[in-house]
């Protein structure tokens, strides 16, 4: 009788302890999974921006300027000046290589960049965790925006005025990316705003 309790006993001890090897197996396999998923969307807007960015200039319709010279226009442009002169300092879309249905491929080749990148930017924005930085996505986007805004430009002058819908919807594409543009922008600025108050209570303190 006391052989047969201690066998129970030990088989039991036995599987309580694989148990709790399972389980901390298992706590760690979710904390690896979900640091590699974190890290995973933490690149998804920089991905997306340099596929558009990638993408525009093979095709002849993306800024030729400098990182810091697309940074400035970018600001300028989220600022209030006018689409049409940012899109018009540099960047020429070879028109003498383009036929009209060449044209309206690469406006819906730029529209499905833009859109994508829009998306990655709005999930971004809904799953990073709170007190998250924003200040490299926002300036990716700027850029993102800033390109998209001349190869509007550059397709305005290229297509006749009987073969616009395609730009218009390319438009309202962008207009989708500048909004979501502006929240992080708003982000940023909150952000910035919360470190100030808390450096100037500390300082204070």
């Amino acid at each position: 009788m006391r052989t047969g309790f201690i066998l129970i006993a030990t088989s039991a001890l036995v599987c309580t302890g694989c148990a709790t090897v399972d389980l901390q197996n298992m706590a760690g396999s979710a904390d690896v999974a979900a640091t590699t998923q974190y890290e995973l969307e933490s690149n998804v807007v920089q991905r997306a921006v340099d596929k558009l960015r990638a993408t525009f200039a093979s095709r002849g319709f993306g800024a030729k300027s400098s990182q810091r010279k697309m940074q400035t226009a970018a600001n300028m442009l989220l600022n209030g000046l006018s689409a049409q002169t940012v899109s018009s300092q540099d960047g020429d879309y070879d028109l003498s290589a383009k036929t009209p249905a060449m044209v309206i491929e690469d406006i819906q080749i730029a529209r499905g960049h833009v859109e994508q990148t829009t998306r990655a930017a709005e999930v971004y924005l809904e799953v990073a965790p709170s007190g998250r930085k924003f200040d490299d996505e926002l300036e990716s986007l700027e850029e993102a925006l800033l390109a998209s805004e001349r190869a509007v430009h550059m397709f305005d002058t290229a297509l006749s005025t009987d073969s616009k819908a395609e730009l218009e919807s390319l438009r309202i594409s962008v207009d989708s990316l500048r909004t979501i543009t502006n929240e992080f922008g708003a982000r940023v600025r909150t952000s910035r705003s919360n470190r100030s108050d808390v450096d100037t209570a500390s300082s204070i303190g």
